[in-house]
């Protein structure tokens, strides 16, 4: 049954992906507006269109289930089974044509990720994990890196809501600090071994397909202060679990 929930996630991603890739023109012009073009417009257009096809498929599929998207909110939230979806995670990438920007999509059985999948269609890179078997991106089996703390690669939040998202105590002592404004391709880059930290609030539809494909891929997944991460966790820490107790160490 499991197969079937990863063909038509993928299947949903990897069309949504097709229709970011339609709207990702140069014809986006950031914070220039006129009675003719209003790039917020076209983002939200694209946003909406990719999460409409997303549900439209995840619903014909499994109508039973519930779905959580970032634009429609929750449907169904009693199912034992819920649909966790980001239409267009890194949108103020997308807006500017840096290609780190993707589609996430993640199952969650009585509150725990069972699978995710995270594509990236301007890279042509699609991660994805069940429960159990592992993690793969692009069919290929990854795993997260063994580096310490002192040479770990830190993903950083951005400025939002006015406020600063990174953590000074963990940029003081990891190797590197790299802002990409982009959960789904943080969370994939910590599980292919490429980076080893990810700390912010927990937002359940940016991270629950990249909780199951980090666990898969080896790495560890907690709140700060080091408790099992859950639906309603406020922060959430991912990290390659070489570094994971010295972090929450400095921050729990």
């Amino acid at each position: 049954m499991k197969n079937k929930f990863k063909d038509a996630a993928i299947r949903a991603s990897q069309e949504a992906g097709s229709i970011l890739m339609k709207n990702y023109t140069k014809n986006i012009k950031v914070n220039i507006k006129s009675d003719l073009y209003d790039a917020s417009s076209v983002v939200t257009k694209a946003d909406l269109e990719s999460e409409e096809k997303i549900i439209e498929i995840l619903k014909d599929e499994f109508p039973g289930f519930g779905i959580y998207g970032e634009e429609s909110q929750g449907e169904n939230m009693n199912s034992d089974y819920i649909w966790y979806v980001d239409p267009l995670d890194g949108t103020s990438n997308y807006s500017r044509h840096i290609p780190l920007f993707g589609v996430s999509i993640g199952l969650v059985h009585l509150g725990q990720p069972i699978l995710g999948v995270l594509y990236f269609p301007a890279l042509n890179l699609l991660v994805c994990a069940e429960e159990g078997k592992g993690c793969f991106a692009n069919d290929e089996l990854v795993q997260v890196s063994k580096r310490s703390f002192s040479e770990s690669l830190y993903y950083a939040g951005g400025k939002f809501k006015n406020e600063q998202q990174l953590n000074a105590q963990i940029a003081e002592k990891c190797g590197l600090v790299k802002i990409v404004d982009s959960s789904s391709y943080e969370l994939a880059q910590i599980a292919m071994g490429d980076a080893e930290i990810y700390y912010l609030d927990n937002v359940p539809h940016d991270v629950v397909a990249g909780v199951c494909i980090i666990r898969e891929a080896g790495g560890m997944v907690t709140d700060e202060s080091g408790n099992p991460w859950k639906i309603d966790s406020k922060k959430i820490l991912v990290t390659n679990g070489a570094c994971h107790q010295e972090i929450v160490d400095i921050i729990g």
